[in-house]
C-alpha cells in the first residue's frame, strides 16, 4: 500500500462489485479509509474483506442509495467510523434492459433517483463535514 491518500476517508456508492469495487480497492491501496456500499451485504462484505486483507481499512454501509435516509446514514458512517470525510465517488447506477418506447414512468423515475437524486442527497449531507 502506498500513502498518497493516507488519512483520507472515501465514500463509494455501488462499490461491492464492478467498477465501484475497483475504485474502492484502488483508493484503499493508496491509503484511503473506505466506506463501501452495495444493495446486498455479500458483495460489500467481500470488498471490505479484500481491503482489510491487503492491510487497508474499510467498513460497509449497505442499502439503496435511493432510500430517503441513506445519504445521512452513509455520511454518518464515515464520521462515526473514521472521524471525517474527504472523497465521494457517486458510482452506483443501473439501466433497464428496455428500449425507450417500452420504458414505464416508474422505471424512468427509478433511474433518476439512483443517478441524480441520490448523488444530490449524498453531497448535501456531506457538505457540513467534508474537508
Amino acid at each position: 500500500m502506498t500513502s498518497r491518500l493516507e488519512g483520507k476517508v472515501a465514500l463509494i456508492t455501488g462499490s461491492g462489485r464492478g467498477i465501484g469495487r475497483s475504485i474502492a480497492l484502488k483508493l484503499a491501496s493508496e491509503g484511503a479509509r473506505v466506506v463501501v456500499n452495495d444493495l446486498d451485504a455479500g458483495p460489500a462484505d467481500e470488498t471490505v474483506q479484500a481491503i482489510r486483507s491487503a492491510g487497508g481499512q474499510a467498513v460497509a454501509c449497505n442499502g439503496s442509495v435511493a432510500a430517503p435516509d441513506f445519504a445521512e446514514r452513509f455520511v454518518g458512517t464515515a464520521v462515526s467510523e473514521f472521524q471525517g470525510l474527504d472523497i465521494i465517488v457517486n458510482n452506483a447506477g443501473y439501466t433497464w434492459d428496455s428500449v425507450v418506447q417500452k420504458m414505464t414512468d416508474e422505471q424512468w423515475y427509478a433511474m433518476l433517483d439512483v443517478h441524480l437524486t441520490a448523488p444530490f442527497r449524498i453531497l448535501r449531507a456531506a457538505q457540513p463535514v467534508i474537508r
